[in-house]
């Protein structure tokens, strides 16, 4: 089963560019399903989800790369067997990190007959709220940036050039190994170039080395 998690700080758009990228993918007859992980107590993200035609599995109560990685890896297991999908996407938390994401999917795979194959992690950066985000939640935002393979500048329909321009800096200063792409869920920018990286691409699967590489470079804040 491929995962293919797009992440980003709440608010950055994630439900609907994923809404967008998973109508990409079923011109190409795909099976889809759509993993929600709502922290909250109302799922809201899997209701709107849901509205739109689509089927999806919520995971509530934590955040699926730590607390409750072991239902994560249940639901991934329970997918694989009754519907088998050749891509599983995951909307995780406004406060997951990537690479424990990875970890967590993996579990599955002591759970049932099937291997995990990651596609690129795909962080939004909200183009609208960068100045707010490196404000009031810089380390959660690094962390993701730092964890991605691809970062897509979203909203950029709304967002003024220099808004861009900054985000665009913010994100090679923490991790100049990421591509960099553009998105708007509004005039379908970035929409097909996501739905291409998660069919046609891989990333490596989780390591320990990498991740604790990864956690050294954050808090010595050294660069990737």
């Amino acid at each position: 089963m491929k995962i293919a998690q797009i992440a980003g700080f709440l608010g950055s758009g994630k439900t609907t560019a994923l809404l967008r990228i998973v109508a990409e993918l079923r011109k190409k007859d795909y099976r889809i399903a759509i993993v929600v992980n709502d922290v909250g107590e109302i799922g809201v993200d899997a209701k709107f989800i849901e509205a739109n035609g689509l089927k999806a599995r919520e995971i509530s109560g934590g955040c699926i790369c730590c607390q409750i990685a072991g239902s994560f890896a249940e639901t991934l297991a329970k997918l694989h067997d009754s519907f088998n999908p050749d891509i599983t996407i995951v909307e995780p938390s406004g406060v997951a990190i990537p690479w424990g994401l990875k970890r967590a999917a993996e579990y599955s795979e002591a759970k049932t007959e099937m291997v995990i194959e990651h596609a690129p992690v795909i962080t939004l950066v909200d183009a609208t709220r960068i100045d707010m985000l490196i404000r009031a939640v810089r380390r959660l935002v690094e962390t993701q940036i730092r964890e991605a393979d691809f970062c897509f500048i979203n909203k950029v329909d709304s967002a003024t050039p220099e808004s861009i321009a900054k985000c665009e800096s913010f994100i090679k200063d923490i991790n100049p190994r990421a591509e960099i792409g553009r998105m708007s869920s509004e005039t379908g920018e970035g929409i097909a170039l996501a739905a291409e990286i998660i069919e046609t691409r891989i990333s490596p699967r989780y390591d320990d080395a990498v991740e604790a590489e990864l956690l050294k470079k954050q808090y010595s804040g050294g660069e990737t």
